[in-house]
């Protein structure tokens, strides 16, 4: 689970950071449509299509992963973020004061 503050991100989120939780496409399912919108060559981001709330990002990029939006989890308790990916993006004056690693472009492979 990470901390994202590139662009596409905060512009997704609606705020100045995303929290994801990233998993291998083929231990998730869902409910349901979605709506998915390309938001980058690398990815298709969903949403509520009633709502319009942010639920997934889909990897297009062959590896076969989602990431999650931590707030539709059920509980999101059970599993703390490790890292702070693409802090060159972010907002000055947001900052959260944790120990994690932070990535500047991009994030841990």
């Amino acid at each position: 689970m990470s901390y994202c503050y590139c662009k596409t991100c905060q512009l997704a989120a609606g705020a100045p950071v995303y929290l994801g939780a990233l998993f291998a496409r083929h231990a998730v399912s869902w409910q349901g449509a979605t709506t998915a919108y390309r938001s980058s060559p690398l990815g298709l981001r969903h949403f509520c299509p009633v709502c319009g709330s942010t639920l997934f990002y889909e990897c297009t990029d062959g590896s076969q992963r989602l990431e999650i939006t931590v707030a539709t989890l059920e509980q999101p308790e059970q599993r703390p973020p490790d890292c702070h990916e693409w802090t060159d993006s972010a907002i000055p004056w947001f900052h959260l004061d944790d120990a994690l690693p932070r990535y500047a472009q991009g994030g841990p492979d």
